[in-house]
């Protein structure tokens, strides 16, 4: 066995130490694992920077194998991730329940709904004859104490329907949620049921075509804003944590895309959801776009703007209270959040 003098000895432990930190042979610790990366999303406005950020190669480009896997709403989602079949999931607001389990990691925000969550009035009725407390707000507590709303439970228009009130000093507790589906409020309450509808787009959007009168709306009059949560396994951001920053560095460049061109952004979004069985007019798609904007890279990092995940506390502090989500778990949702992945991208994006 031959033996190193000093200076030999100092340069392969150097040399060694380099290859374990991936200095040698251009690795980085920037670099993705070549992995497979499996995303769960929907064929909707949260889903689709998804999709175009595969279609106009941004994953090939940052060496991203990723597999988009499209599901029809959030709850078979949760799904797929507790049973470890996804890496992560760009999805609603459903994916509150799997955050409060303490499993996964809320990485990233993608649209947010500025308008179109709705709660409307017949026209002419006592709701839309007083102003309330908030600019674009109608009716007060002595209308609402005792009023049927129609709309399906535990859903973002019961979540609105109980802002609303709480927004006269009431609470859920003050008016009755008849439950029904979207689809059989909107023609129940067309027929004369109910006092007030609470509803999402497209309904709130035909509502309104119809004439009929908004009291309130959940972002624009009451402030509460629903974002799209993207969540990923704990053990991949622990373990492959570049590529979930080169994930969410394609997904914010593709939201800027759809943001910066919204004649695009139709055009893709039409195409794609026709592929998925969804036919979508063009002024649906441009209630769509009004209504849904997508987050920015700086604006999830700005102390001064809407709270990193404060969605999330919003939604699971209402399910709570709807004894869907046990209260003992509520505080793993805020101990989910975590933007350092998005730190990461910004330190990225500026080293360029």
């Amino acid at each position: 066995m031959k033996t190193m003098g000093m200076g030999s000895l100092l340069l392969a432990v150097a040399l060694v130490v380099g290859y374990s930190s991936g200095a040698l042979a251009g690795e980085s610790k920037d670099k993705p694992s070549g992995k497979k990366l499996r995303v769960g999303t929907m064929a909707l406005s949260l889903g689709l920077p998804v999709r175009q950020a595969e279609k106009a190669g941004y994953f090939k480009d940052a060496g991203l194998d990723v597999e988009v896997i499209i599901f029809a709403t959030g709850a078979p989602i949760n799904e797929a991730m507790g049973a470890e079949q996804l890496d992560m999931a760009v999805s609603g607001m459903a994916g509150v329940f799997g955050l409060s389990t303490g499993s996964y990691i809320y990485i990233g925000e993608g649209g947010i709904v500025k308008e179109g969550q709705a709660v409307y009035a017949r026209p002419g009725s006592e709701f839309t004859k007083v102003k309330g407390p908030k600019k674009g707000l109608y009716g007060d507590a002595k209308l609402i104490k005792g009023a049927n709303i129609l709309g399906p439970l535990a859903t973002s228009a019961h979540l609105h329907a109980i802002q609303y009130a709480e927004a006269f000093g009431l609470t859920a507790s003050d008016f009755n949620m008849v439950s029904m589906d979207h689809p059989q409020a909107k023609q129940a309450f067309i027929s004369g049921q109910g006092d007030l509808l609470a509803c999402v787009a497209p309904f709130s959007n035909q509502m309104a075509s119809a004439g009929y009168f908004r009291v309130s709306d959940l972002g624009e009059n009451l402030g509460v804003y629903l974002v799209d949560p993207l969540f990923a396994q704990a053990a991949v951001v622990r373990d492959r944590r570049a590529d979930l920053v080169a994930f969410l560095d394609c997904y914010y460049r593709e939201m800027d895309d759809l943001n910066a061109d919204p004649e695009m952004r139709r055009k893709v979004a039409q195409e794609w959801y026709a592929e998925e069985g969804r036919k979508v007019t063009d002024q649906e798609m441009a209630d769509e776009i009004r209504q849904v904007t997508y987050t920015r890279l700086d604006d999830n990092l700005n102390p001064n703007g809407i709270r990193f995940g404060q969605c999330m506390l919003t939604v699971g502090e209402f399910f709570v209270t709807q004894g869907m989500i046990p209260t003992e778990n509520f505080p793993n949702i805020e101990k989910s959040f975590d933007n350092s992945l998005l730190k990461d991208v910004k330190a990225k994006r500026d080293r360029k």
